[in-house]
């Protein structure tokens, strides 16, 4: 496994004729985009970008060893953008290394394929107010004009951990995880807790389990209504992978989540009687993605219990108890009736993306 605190990489380069100027500046927040050889799809997300930060902001993309000059062109078009240009594709771990050359007391981790609105990052930043909110999660609507279910709730069921979406919310909620390619962090509890583990490599299901890492750590995290996003989706993953690769990957990660951070003993009991179980159904179901997935969990076994133990130093609740806090019921209620401050409401201009 490699280290989940971000390094920027050795071999990792940030484009920076301003380094001076920026290095004299107090930074907000740093927008994080990762890209791979999406070159439009890229330029168009740092344009709505710039469009919705302050001058208080950096934007920084990652470029994952692009063929198709993303990198050479973001700078062309928008010099003010620090780039960060990778040797390899690193998946969505190249935003370990927009985080190692971040400056801001927040940062936003973004896919290349979304569109936000002008609002996004002021609608989301307010919900940090509360010093134990760990990230904020915003509004996710797909290319239809639908919403993603970017606020979901924590379910346990038959030995593994799930999410389960939730309709839209008019005032901002708890949330059980922030979505990893639409979400803000606060950055000083990001680099407490630990960024998104390599040990999932190569992608899915790291933002959940970095988020029940910080609920079991004593963090929170929240929904932003008016924080809203659209999401293009398809632009990367379905190019470089086949389906049951991908599909492999979602049960890996399900599996290595349950090993490093669940400990209540009679849901690991439970884990264990019904992954055979999930196998079998795997097996006579010729679904060679999940049977995959769990060779692969079990290649990385000895440096999942490594994870486990420096996860668990972190830990100041139990699972029974983060579940609670995750439920639908807990997910339902409005964070300003706990106390948290709720931001002045925005009027939305979400449509349908082109």
């Amino acid at each position: 496994m490699q280290d989940n605190t971000p390094s920027g990489g050795s071999d990792a380069a940030a484009h920076d004729g301003h380094v001076d100027a920026e290095s004299k500046r107090d930074i907000r927040c740093s927008v994080i985009v990762v890209n791979f050889n999406e070159r439009t799809v890229l330029l168009d997300c740092v344009e709505s970008l710039s469009s919705a930060v302050s001058d208080q902001d950096e934007i920084i993309v990652v470029d994952n060893g692009s063929s198709d000059g993303s990198a050479d062109a973001v700078e062309a078009r928008f010099p003010q953008v620090r780039v960060v240009r990778l040797p390899q594709n690193r998946y969505i771990f190249g935003l370990n290394d927009g985080l190692a050359v971040a400056k801001g007391r927040y940062v936003s981790f973004c896919n290349n394929d979304m569109l936000v609105e002008p609002g996004f990052v002021e609608a989301a930043l307010p919900l940090f107010d509360e010093p134990d909110v760990f990230a904020v999660c915003a509004r996710v609507i797909d290319r239809n004009g639908k919403e993603q279910g970017t606020r979901t709730a924590g379910v346990w069921k038959h030995g593994l951990l799930f999410y389960e979406p939730l309709d839209h919310s008019e005032v901002p909620t708890a949330c059980f995880f922030a979505v990893g390619g639409q979400a803000f962090f606060r950055k000083d509890l990001l680099l407490t807790v630990g960024s998104i583990d390599e040990l999932f490599w190569p992608m899915y299901h790291e933002d959940i389990e970095l988020s029940y890492r910080a609920w079991k750590a004593g963090y929170r995290i929240a929904y932003a209504p008016d924080s809203v996003c659209h999401h293009l989706g398809g632009h990367t993953s379905g190019k470089v992978f086949t389906e049951v690769q991908l599909r492999s990957f979602v049960r890996q990660n399900e599996i290595l989540t349950v090993w490093k951070d669940v400990t209540d003993p009679w849901m690991l009991v439970e884990h264990l009687i019904f992954l055979p179980v999930r196998l079998v159904v795997a097996v006579l179901r010729g679904d060679r993605g999940t049977l995959s997935g769990f060779v692969s969990a079990l290649g990385r076994l000895p440096l999942a219990l490594r994870a486990r133990r420096e996860a668990a130093k972190l830990f100041v609740t139990d699972d029974r108890d983060v579940l609670a806090k995750v439920s639908v019921e807990a997910v339902n209620r409005p964070l300003g009736s706990a106390g948290l401050y709720r931001p002045p409401r925005a009027k939305s201009t979400s449509q349908p993306c082109p």
